[in-house]
């Protein structure tokens, strides 16, 4: 049995009511998403330089590098200071190591500071929050930011042969690099053969999770 275009045995398709608002809500979330998203693009930070600052998304573990390339493709200044690629021997085995982010779960970006921005900036897709929150976000000093950037570029955070641990779980140290420079933290996991630990900063009264290379933290 054939049937007529946008018809059923005759009987003319009918999209309910509910549909089309639903659908025309989606649209207009989308148009204030975009809307927010260029409050945040680096075309403002251009004409704005001594009001922008670097801030810190928290990301969906692994999204780190998806989520720059997709605010860089909406005109956002973001960056993920990574690892470079490399070759592993282990055990007689040759490994490749892809590039791997120094700090996982986090993307720095630049912006002016602004409500609307910052609101764009959290709704983003893979995004889970901004460290320090919307009404109070972290601004990080540049010289942070610069420094962090030129020693990954430098290879300072590549694959090393493990060294000697001297920090012990729930000791209270400080990070000494990175976004976080200068905040108090407590060690919560020591990976050894990585060279990595993980630990809880407190920042502006938010316990913030954060997963460093073990040359980013000191003794107190």
């Amino acid at each position: 049995m054939q049937h007529k275009p946008g018809s059923i045995d005759g009987d003319a398709i009918v999209i309910r009511d509910y549909a089309n608002l639903k659908q025309d809500k989606a649209r207009a979330e989308s148009r204030i998403r975009i809307s927010h998203l260029s409050m945040a693009s680096k075309r403002i930070t251009e004409d704005y330089p001594d009001l922008a600052a670097w801030f810190c998304l928290r990301v969906m573990t692994g999204r780190e590098f998806a989520v720059e390339k997709a605010l860089i493709e909406e005109g956002v200044e973001a960056i993920v200071p990574a690892t470079m690629a490399s070759r592993v021997v282990r055990r007689g085995r040759v490994r490749e190591v892809a590039p791997r982010p120094v700090m996982p779960c986090y993307v720095l970006v630049r912006c002016v500071p602004s409500a609307g921005a910052f609101v764009g900036l959290r709704r983003f897709d893979k995004v889970l929050d901004i460290v320090g929150g919307a009404e109070r976000p972290y601004r990080i000093p540049d010289k942070f930011v610069n420094r962090f950037i030129a020693l990954a570029k430098e290879g300072a955070y590549e694959h090393r042969e493990p060294a000697a641990i001297t920090f012990m779980v729930n000791e209270v140290v400080r990070i000494c690099d990175g976004p976080f420079a200068s905040f108090p933290a407590t060690v919560v996991s020591i990976d050894i053969e990585r060279s990595r630990v993980n630990v809880e900063a407190s920042i502006f009264g938010r316990s913030t999770p954060i997963d460093l290379d073990i040359a980013q933290i000191e003794k107190v």
